[in-house]
């Protein structure tokens, strides 16, 4: 595998790329400083951290074996092999902490970056036991189910034909606001995973796919029992842990973590707001908008209701409508945390008061909103963990290899290596489009027609003196005259570039098949694709390969990996 880091920072095509606080936060300079100084805890370029978090950590009372408990039931149900149950004991000692990560319960394990996220965890998890081998790491997969957003987790997108499929599973009687993950799949997942496994083309891989799918993907699982045994099959080989945080079991554990957000609302909101505004006076705009009560209601249909408090101590469930006062909402807090569910805002915070986190591994959008809630976490007595990117790939076929070489060819630059091809395609693929159809005769052809007009302008004016001076008259006639002349000049060129095109017109329309590949829906391949389509044509080694790959690169780059 031929493997190309491109910076963050770089990555402009499609318009839709990075976030800029993102692309700073992952290169060296002024503005990460700024950032990390005034928005985070921790550096995780910085050895001295480490050091410190570990015994931090370790000093820390967590609830490990009611934790180990229940993640070895739930690993058991998602069908779990013997060395996960080892990984989940070593909780138990406090010189163990955890990686985690996580993504909501996506159809078929949703795009390509939830697989990323996974193997980000495993890998930094490896990493660190080798830096500190008195110490542990167990990577652990967050499992978002109480995302309501359905639209978004029932899809799944592939390759197929000349263009983009998406697949759609159809909710069993399913309510408004209702949580994705205890969602049943209902009898329409049958025909979902048959309309999918049909737009896969046959292949050595397709029926171990059709395995794995049909007995994961059935009507009485929900969507996330089949998210999380479908994620289990394909890293049966590596110690990824799975959690889900809708059980009630675990919601005792971060019972604690609701109460006191309901005793001190919205104070945390306050932490929040205030710093967003370190943030904006930086340059960056705010993701998270924090609400009153940073959690929401679960109602018995599993709907998530938001609390609103319309005075301090009063508080209103929409749309129910249900009125408690502050002490009555603490009071069902302690005896039923699990009808309590955090938002974006608290959820981190539920996250590290429960788990033991060394290290969260962030996507792009989750880095920026972190970055408002330094505040939120001293609140509640935390110190953040160190906030790691996840590897970013895309992922290039044989078939886009071979545009890419030929369209390095047909640039006419022999000083062009192929990552430097890949710099302009990332980069700016229109101007890459333009030295293609002007490459190969003359590379700078546009700096050829400005130096040309430029010149015959000038010419033309030295005539001026003279002419006024002979008949004031001929000056209009002249400026029209030079004004004609740049007309032709450019419709010169522009029958050049139709000329250019026309030479090289089936390379062209090969960048565009490439473009689709590289950047569907005009998004980074990773947010759109889901890992299926690679799997049935490269088969389950795939995920081995691209683990390989991330232990010998940082993440602080977009990784290119020619397969």
């Amino acid at each position: 595998m031929n493997t190309f880091l491109i910076d963050y920072q770089r990555v402009q095509t499609p318009k839709r790329g990075f976030p800029r606080l993102f692309s700073d936060y992952t290169t060296d300079g002024d503005a990460r400083t700024r950032l990390v100084t005034n928005c985070f805890h921790l550096d995780y370029r910085k050895d001295a951290d480490y050091y410190r978090h570990l015994g931090l950590l370790a000093s820390r009372n967590f609830r490990r074996r009611e934790l180990t408990t229940l993640l070895a039931r739930q690993n058991r149900m998602f069908g779990c092999t013997e060395r996960h149950l080892q990984e989940i004991e070593k909780l138990n000692s406090p010189r163990c902490m955890a990686i985690v990560t996580g993504q909501q319960t996506g159809l078929f394990t949703g795009p390509l970056y939830t697989i990323y996220k996974a193997l980000t965890a495993v890998v930094i998890a490896e990493k660190q036991k080798e830096l500190f081998p008195e110490y542990d790491f167990v990577p652990i997969f967050w499992l978002e189910s109480e995302d309501h957003d359905f639209d978004e987790a029932s899809s799944a997108t592939i390759f197929a034909g000349a263009g983009l499929e998406r697949v759609t599973a159809e909710a069993a009687h399913r309510l408004a606001d209702q949580m994705v993950g205890p969602t049943p799949l209902g009898v329409g997942i049958t025909e979902t995973v048959r309309r999918f496994l049909d737009l896969l083309p046959d292949s050595d891989f397709k029926p171990g796919i059709s395995e794995i799918l049909h007995a994961c993907y059935e009507p009485d699982a929900t969507f996330e029992s089949a998210f999380g045994r479908t994620m289990m099959k394909l890293f049966m080989d590596q110690p990824l842990i799975l959690l889900s945080t809708h059980d009630p079991e675990f919601k005792r554990l971060a019972g604690e973590v609701f109460c006191r957000e309901i005793e001190t609302c919205p104070a945390s909101s306050y932490d929040v707001v205030a710093q967003s505004s370190t943030l904006e006076s930086m340059g960056y705009p705010a993701q998270s908008k924090p609400r009153p009560v940073n959690a929401f209601y679960l109602n018995q249909q599993g709907q998530r209701q938001k609390i609103e408090q319309p005075v301090p101590e009063s508080f209103l469930v929409l749309p129910d409508r249900q009125k408690f006062t502050r002490h009555q909402l603490i009071e069902i807090c302690q005896d039923h945390p699990e009808r309590f569910s955090p938002n974006v805002i608290l959820r981190p915070i539920v996250q590290d008061s429960v788990l033991p986190t060394f290290a969260y591994i962030a996507g792009p959008g989750e880095v920026s909103y972190l970055a408002q809630y330094r505040k939120a976490y001293e609140r509640f007595g935390l110190v953040m963990p160190f906030v790691m990117p996840r590897g970013s790939f895309t992922l290039v076929e044989s078939k886009v290899t071979r545009t890419m070489d030929r369209v390095l060819k047909v640039t006419g630059r022999p000083s062009f290596s192929r990552k430097q091809v890949y710099d302009a395609t990332f980069e700016d693929l229109h101007q890459l489009r333009k030295s293609m159809v002007s490459g190969a005769e003359n590379h700078d052809i546009d700096l050829l027609f400005e130096q040309t007009g430029t010149e015959v302008a000038k010419t033309l004016s030295k005539l001026e003196p003279m002419l006024v001076k002979m008949d004031p008259t001929l000056q209009p006639v002249l400026a029209a005259s030079t004004g004609q002349i740049a007309k032709i000049i450019d419709g010169i060129r522009e029958k050049t570039y139709r000329a250019g095109r026309r030479k090289h017109e089936e390379l062209l329309q090969q960048l565009d098949k490439a473009e689709l590949n590289l950047f569907p829906e005009s998004k980074p391949q990773e947010r759109v694709i889901n890992i299926f389509y690679y799997l049935n044509k490269y088969g389950p080694g795939l995920i081995g390969d691209l683990k390989k790959v991330l232990h010998g690169y940082s993440t602080d780059a977009h990784l290119i990996v020619e397969l």
